[in-house]
């Protein structure tokens, strides 16, 4: 791509393909910057962003421009625009977790993730939409607005981390991190038709970033394809000593390539979706991941049928809530005794339940967590990786009620600390983008986005969304 090439087309590269161009000269930080800013003004309606620092991004684009000019570019991220998730401190500005009470929580410090980014010369765009505390899926944000899906008018895109998939989906950033406690990265990835990386828990920080549940918040990175996620985790993977759950191992990502077939490659599949969901699954959902196993079968990947015998989902779930709500209200104390209208009426209710359990009770929910792993551990003995679809349905208007099997095929990810990648798996026939989800057991996150990488070149299933 020439220098006159500045055009939308430019936005919905991969972050391969824009290092390849920032390193060739045909394009700099700065136009690219540029490029990216006078999307996210147009495409505002989004509502995408919370915070947008132009001043900055500008200047970390120019310093970079400079670094390649005197041959000390510092790698594939070098020089690329990247949006956080406003629930990641950023120093000097706001970390509003998408709540009300922290609109003027000003970040000290830089959390490890913002400053591996910098330290690889990523430009940080801004802050973005999320579901309020991340405690929901719909990115329904009264207090900054609600963030909509760029595939259909109305439409969420998915949460908690909905203002990173739309604003990857959209073209006005190049790639974003998000955080994922029971399926926040990969819903919204499902939901807006992109790819996104929940790693092994540990292998990413999760230091600096606005807790929703201790035992269960995750960091990743949200992209255009799945060769971004892997050199996003290349960045941002590595040990944190004061992080609890860090994990002293970190993968060569670099040096990820998706192969071109799967031969040897043992994946599970589940043969009744809706008895593990414990709900219908989508009609065209349901199909799409028949045709993906096809797919992937023919790639030389051996299927095999798993139903991970004592895992129910819909027996689950409500333990990991009572977990997730306990924890809040232990975040939330202090901030809610200050400024209790700084949190919507919903986010207070889940904060007064948590109060309300018992120890017992609480203990009992984190056993009930626990004995996911075993369960998990017996399949991942017969199988390199468990494939199902990342979502039961695709994404659904804002008035229309949030299914309480949204995170059916997501969470267990988060109850064994697995690596889960969510890839394009193609459209319904209502065009709405829907996902196919690769789940490796923890420590194989380069298995699952490996197999995530050869289904996504065999589908060729990213859909840019009209308008944009």
């Amino acid at each position: 791509m020439n220098a006159d090439a500045y055009t939308a087309d430019l936005a919905f590269l991969s972050i391969g393909e824009l290092a390849a161009n920032l390193s060739s000269g045909a394009v700099t930080s700065r136009r690219l910057t540029e490029l990216y800013l006078q999307r996210i003004k147009a495409h505002a309606k989004l509502n995408a962003f919370i915070t947008v620092l132009a001043e900055q991004a500008l200047a970390a684009a120019d310093a970079s421009d400079t670094r390649r000019k005197q041959g000390r570019a510092r790698g594939p991220l070098d020089g690329i625009p990247i949006a956080l998730k406003d629930n990641i401190d950023l120093a000097g500005v706001a970390t509003t977790a998408g709540i009300e009470a922290r609109r003027k929580t000003i970040a000290a410090t830089d959390a490890p993730v913002t400053a591996r980014l910098k330290t690889a010369g990523a430009v940080i765009l801004g802050k973005l939409n999320m579901h309020e505390g991340a405690h929901g899926a719909t990115t329904a944000n009264d207090a900054y607005g609600y963030c909509y899906n760029p595939h259909r008018d109305g439409y969420t895109p998915g949460g908690s981390s909905g203002g990173s998939g739309a604003a990857v989906a959209a073209g006005l950033c190049a790639g974003a991190l998000g955080t994922d406690t029971l399926g926040s990265i990969r819903i919204p990835a499902s939901f807006c038709g992109i790819a996104g990386l929940k790693p092994t828990q540990g292998l990413v920080s999760t230091r600096g970033v606005v807790p929703l549940a201790f035992t269960l918040d995750h960091v990743g990175p949200m992209a255009r394809t799945v060769a971004d996620l892997a050199l996003m985790l290349d960045v941002l993977a590595g040990p944190d000593a004061s992080d609890p759950f860090s994990r002293p191992v970190r993968p060569a990502s670099a040096v990820f390539e998706a192969p071109a077939a799967l031969k040897g490659v043992r994946l599970g599949r589940l043969r009744d979706l809706d008895a593990f969901a414990a709900d219908k699954t989508h009609p065209d959902i349901a199909i799409g991941y028949e045709a993906a196993l096809a797919k992937l079968a023919h790639l030389g990947a051996e299927i095999i049928d798993v139903d991970l015998e004592g895992y129910k989902h819909n027996q689950i779930r409500p333990k990991a809530m009572l977990v997730i709500e306990a924890d809040l209200a232990v975040i939330y104390a202090k901030a809610l005794e200050e400024n209790p209208i700084g949190f919507s009426q919903v986010f207070r209710d889940g904060i007064a339940f948590g109060q309300q359990q018992n120890a017992p009770k609480l203990a009992q929910a984190y056993e009930t967590i626990r004995g996911v792993r075993p369960i998990a551990n017996k399949m991942f003995a017969t199988v390199d990786a468990f494939v199902t679809p990342t979502t039961p349905c695709p994404a659904f208007a804002f008035q229309t009620a949030m299914p309480k099997t949204l995170t059916a095929f997501t969470a267990l990810a988060n109850y064994i600390g697995a690596p889960a990648v969510s890839v394009p798996m193609g459209i319904t026939k209502d065009n709405l983008p829907t996902g196919l989800q690769v789940t490796a057991a923890p420590g194989h996150d380069l298995t699952a986005l490996r197999i995530a990488g050869a289904f996504e070149a065999a589908a060729n299933a990213r859909v840019k969304p009209a308008g944009f």
